[in-house]
């Protein structure tokens, strides 16, 4: 009984010691293949996640960009303006047509007296002048939320903005982006190489500079961008008088023997620190005389600006004829004006006379004079603008200042011509 209960118990024993041994045995590979297990399930859960955050970023980036084109409005148009679908170099005159999508691109040319106004989508207003080129890059709607974005790219003229939203306008030329806030009054315009900003009202960014209300910059063709001016651009040299007649020559007229000459001298002005300048001439055989002084402009453009003020105080002291004489031409005091008009080649004479009597009634045509007091300094001004389209100054050639007719004594001083 013994010898069997030892042999049972021994083989227990050996029975135990087996299957710890495989246990023993087995356990590494049974780690192993619960660690793999563990890691396919963290990286199935990763991977869902990813899925999960890829599919929430891709409906936030869809929700945010997805975005509606929408189309431009030609309310108004004169003259030769053109334009092309996007993709094509091919110019069509614009006629009839109102709506136009985005990619279009406007052209007007400077043959005939041209403009087109167009409003946005956003009520946005622009006024295209001739010579300028527009294309209407990007002008979008969100299609979930409500934002909008417009970006129109600018290759020459000038173009007024008058903007509800903001509007980023392209300059290609001076490789920046002009950045137009909204409810704001605007002109961006490509002049030679630069560009020039004017901002009437609210606030225009180009980079990191801002511009305020009443206030300009301009940027050259490498993208540098100037100083912040005060909006007004002084168009004459030596206006006030302060250096004399430098920057300035002489008119003379007959300059012969056929009569005299008048002559130039340097008086006081309406205030005692004014320098004045005196024409006077006292005719010997009652022959037509100019005598005063020229600046030459040489072209200056002024197609961009919404005025051009000729401001200047004058003191009419004498004249021998009645009026502006026989022809209606000479007068004591004169200012004139040499510029091309809106159509690339015309030439419009500008000039305007002042006078103190007309005892004679001599014909006086319209808008060729004005009625002034005898042997008192007064301010003459006029916008240079404020005239018929078809006769708007475009490119300043000459500026003259000058007493004409036969006898005549008059000064004027603190001569502004002023673009804005």
């Amino acid at each position: 009984m013994t010898t069997t209960g030892s042999a049972a118990e021994s083989a227990g024993t050996l029975k135990s010691t087996a299957e710890r041994s495989v246990a023993t045995t087995r356990a590494p590979a049974a780690v192993r293949a619960e660690i793999r297990a563990w890691l396919v399930i963290w990286v199935a859960f990763a991977t869902f996640c990813a899925l999960v955050f890829a599919a929430f970023k891709f409906t936030l980036e869809y929700v945010g960009n997805a975005a509606v084109d929408q189309p431009a409005s030609v309310t108004a148009s004169r003259g030769q303006v053109a334009f092309s679908l996007p993709g094509s170099d091919e110019k069509t005159l614009l006629g009839s047509r109102i709506d136009l999508g985005v990619g279009t691109v406007l052209w007007l040319d400077r043959t005939t007296p041209t403009s087109a106004d167009l409003q946005l989508f956003d009520d946005s207003q622009l006024k295209l002048l001739a010579g300028s080129t527009l294309e209407l890059t990007r002008m979008q709607v969100g299609r979930f939320i409500n934002q909008h974005a417009v970006l129109l790219t600018q290759d020459s003229g000038a173009i007024r903005y008058a903007t509800v939203d903001a509007v980023d306008v392209q300059v290609p030329a001076s490789n920046q982006t002009v950045h137009l806030g909204p409810h704001g009054d605007y002109t961006v315009w490509l002049v030679g190489d630069s560009t020039r900003i004017l901002v009437y009202s609210g606030e225009a960014r180009i980079g990191s500079l801002t511009v305020g209300e009443n206030h300009r910059v301009e940027i050259d063709a490498h993208g540098q961008v100037s100083p912040v001016y005060d909006l007004p651009v002084p168009l004459l040299a030596d206006a006030d008088f302060s250096q004399h007649d430098q920057g300035w020559q002489a008119l003379d007229v007959p300059n012969s023997p056929l009569d005299v000459n008048g002559t130039r001298s340097w008086v006081p002005g309406p205030q005692d620190s004014d320098t004045a300048l005196r024409v006077q001439r006292q005719s010997v055989k009652g022959e037509h005389g100019e005598t005063g002084l020229v600046q030459q402009l040489n072209g200056l453009d002024v197609s961009g600006f919404r005025h051009v003020w000729l401001q200047a105080w004058v003191r009419v002291d004498y004249s021998d004829l009645s009026g502006g004489g026989s022809l209606g031409s000479e007068y004591p005091m004169m200012f004139r004006l040499k510029y091309e008009g809106p159509v690339e080649g015309s030439f419009v004479p500008w000039a305007i006379g002042l006078y103190y009597a007309n005892p004679d009634n001599r014909p006086i045509p319209p808008n060729t004079a004005v009625l002034w007091p005898q042997n008192e300094w007064k301010l003459y001004r006029v916008d240079l603008m404020d005239t018929d389209p078809s006769n708007v100054p475009n490119r300043l050639l000459e500026f003259a200042v000058l007493g004409q007719g036969h006898s005549y004594d008059a000064r004027v001083a603190d001569i502004s011509l002023i673009g804005e």
